[in-house]
């Protein structure tokens, strides 16, 4: 399975290539990556926050009870594994494309609030041979491959504005994006 998936993603890299574009896998991965994140962050904003649920574990207190404690539906581990198992489809919503002023490469998600994206002015679609099939394959990758590293970040108390740089250049090191800086107060310091 992971050889027909490999060989069918060099084919739509190198068809890419073959039409004027050139972009690397990686790049490729930074952005559906970024996307994955974007779509769980928007699928999660659409469920109750305030919503509990049991969970419980194989252990067993000293009465012979088993142990279960509640948790939001938001961040449970099922809720979180269920959704990733099915994000993936949302990437057929995305198409390849290069910004008309500088060629850089963007993944454009085509309907934006019930409408065409405005953004889509501003690039050229890349036409590849596989109708861009290639993005759920690499969706699927990302997931695998870091599937702790996104529980982990989408269980965390507070999810944060920069998320997707947490988890796509931080941790899984498909993108170069620094870090957000937090902004630093000059109110109240003197000036050396």
């Amino acid at each position: 399975m992971q050889v027909i998936l490999c060989c069918t993603v060099l084919v739509a890299l190198a068809l890419c290539q073959v039409q004027g574009y050139s972009f690397t896998s990686k790049e490729v991965k930074c952005h559906v990556c970024k996307a994955t994140v974007q779509e769980l962050e928007d699928a999660i904003a659409k469920e109750d926050s305030k919503k509990m649920v049991d969970v419980s574990g194989f252990r067993l207190d000293a009465s012979g009870n088993s142990i279960t404690k509640r948790v939001r539906f938001i961040k449970s581990e099922m809720y979180l594994t269920e959704l990733m198992e099915k994000i993936c489809d949302k990437m057929e919503d995305y198409l390849k494309a290069t910004y008309k002023n500088n060629g850089k490469f963007t993944l454009l998600k085509m309907i934006v609030d019930g409408k065409m994206n405005p953004d889509s002015s501003l690039v050229d679609f890349v036409q590849d041979g596989d109708l861009n099939k290639s993005l759920g394959h690499f969706c699927l990758e990302v997931l695998e491959d870091n599937e702790e590293t996104f529980l982990k970040a989408f269980q965390a108390d507070e999810l944060g504005n920069d998320l997707d740089i947490k988890i796509c250049s931080e941790q899984a090191k498909y993108c170069d994006d620094a870090p957000v800086q937090e902004e630093y107060d000059f109110d109240g310091k003197e000036e050396l």
